[in-house]
């Protein structure tokens, strides 16, 4: 609260205006200090017997200065209109200006009479400050006198009117900087949905092309399967090759062995020819087990890539029912 001022709240120019038609409709004297002290606006029928004269006297000057201090500590203490008669007999008043609890200025003034003069006091008066005594009993006689109920009521109610002024400007000074945040608030978030729209059309475009190399992957999968079914039935015309060669081979040894002396050799090449038969026999027997393993993971690898290609699609749809949200939210921005 210490950090709002007062002409952040009320402009200079309607605090003037106040002041001058407070001063017009009373005859009295006014000024609108801050919560130091110090004048933020230009004095409002002030009067020649104070500012031409006394404050014009050195020793004048100070103790106008002194009771201006006093005036200020008393509405400060009490934040109440107060009114109090200065050094030389004419009344005053000050009017704190208060923002929930705490003074952020003040309206001053008075420079008026609450009964006729002593003269020759206040001759006495000019003496000791060192001043013309005809001039300022001239200046003097021209102070308007009113009653002291009426300066009392006059500081009221320009305490009334300046903190309901207070209180109208300051909800109206929070509701500007509530706006201000929601709209730099709106301002971030806009740029954080417009950054992740960005992110999320560059990992759909990802898994779009991770899900375009499955479908690849399992084409080629599809066709290795295909090449292997293949391969299969060539072994199995091997293995028939083979069973036949066995056969071949055991019916020579057979014819051999009637031959005797004369079939030996033909003997030896149809062993030869019937354990070629069993190598060939077991090496595609065992190529034919490879085979089926590999047909049996391909397999699987087809079925991996068909329930991975059902999550990237699901991926797809939830990014895509995302994208739309942001769409949505960017729409009500425009």
């Amino acid at each position: 609260m210490s950090d709002i001022k007062l002409t952040e709240l009320i402009s200079v120019g309607t605090l003037q205006e106040i002041q001058d038609g407070f001063a017009k409709l009373t005859g009295m004297a006014a000024l609108t200090t801050d919560e130091t002290g110090a004048a933020v606006t230009r004095g409002s029928n002030f009067t020649e017997f104070c500012m031409e004269i006394t404050r014009k006297s050195p020793i004048g000057c100070r103790r106008c200065e002194e009771c201006d201090r006093s005036g200020g500590e008393k509405t400060m203490l009490t934040k109440k209109a107060v009114s109090y008669s200065c050094h030389a007999g004419l009344t005053d008043f000050a009017a704190p200006i208060m923002l929930n609890g705490e003074m952020i200025g003040s309206f001053i003034g008075g420079q008026v009479l609450t009964e006729e003069p002593d003269e020759e006091h206040f001759r006495e008066i000019a003496r000791d400050m060192g001043v013309d005594e005809e001039k300022y009993i001239a200046a003097l006689r021209k102070v308007k006198i009113v009653s002291k109920q009426q300066v009392e009521a006059a500081a009221d109610f320009l305490f009334i009117i300046a903190n309901l002024l207070s209180k109208t400007a300051y909800d109206a000074y929070i509701s500007k900087q509530s706006n201000a945040g929601l709209t730099s608030l709106s301002r971030a978030m806009y740029k954080k949905v417009d950054e992740a729209s960005g992110s999320l059309n560059l990992i759909t475009k990802r898994i779009q092309g991770v899900s375009s190399s499955f479908d690849a992957l399992e084409g080629i999968a599809s066709k290795a399967s295909a090449e292997v079914n293949k391969t299969t039935d060539t072994l199995k015309q091997i293995q028939d090759i083979a069973m036949n060669t066995k056969i071949l081979g055991f019916n020579a040894s057979i014819e051999a062995s009637r031959a005797k002396e004369a079939g030996k050799g033909f003997g030896v090449i149809a062993q030869e020819v019937r354990s070629l038969a069993e190598t060939s026999k077991s090496s595609a027997d065992s190529i034919q087990n490879a085979m089926g393993h590999i047909d049996e993971y391909t397999g699987d690898i087809n079925e991996q890539i068909k329930n991975t290609r059902t999550l990237l699609t699901q991926c797809l749809d939830d990014i895509n029912n995302f994208s739309e949200l942001l769409k949505e939210i960017q729409d009500v921005k425009e």
